[in-house]
């Protein structure tokens, strides 16, 4: 499956008990600042660009008993960030990532929020903080479908 493929078969989630996936969704006082896109537990997520693996993170407190599992990967181009949250790593800091590769796993969320739909969440950082609209970088991303109960 080539890369465009691959971007092409995610979905963004739609709205579930737990709120919604696209960009800009209200998040109780704030905004998503990306998409979440539509995977089953264990999926190998890929990464949409290429770039340094920079940092290997905690989007929680490593401590927090429920959610300290939780870990994101950040693969910086150009002072750029791309940020890919709620997958075990399978690459380390420094690693070089191109298109396609596999960056991770993606991590069971239903279990810590039940009835939310499973997936994992792309954002892009601009060098300034700015968040953009990741469908906007990838318009091949699928839009607003929600998963079958």
């Amino acid at each position: 499956m080539t890369i465009t493929e691959y971007i092409k078969s995610l979905r963004i989630r739609g709205q579930d008990s737990h709120g919604a996936g696209w960009f800009g969704a209200p998040r109780r006082h704030r905004i998503h600042n990306g998409v979440d896109l539509i995977v089953e537990t264990g999926t190998q997520v890929k990464s949409f660009t290429l770039g340094k693996v920079t940092k290997i993170g905690y989007p929680y407190s490593p401590a927090d008993p429920v959610k300290g599992h939780l870990r994101y990967v950040e693969i910086c181009f150009d002072g750029t960030a791309f940020r890919y949250f709620y997958i075990s790593p399978l690459v380390k800091v420094g690693d070089n990532i191109t298109p396609g590769m596999s960056i991770g796993y993606s991590q069971d969320l239903t279990a810590i929020y039940p009835g939310i739909t499973q997936h994992f969440h792309f954002e892009i950082r601009e060098p300034d903080g700015s968040y953009v609209d990741p469908s906007m970088s990838f318009p091949d991303l699928g839009t607003d479908t929600l998963a079958p109960e």
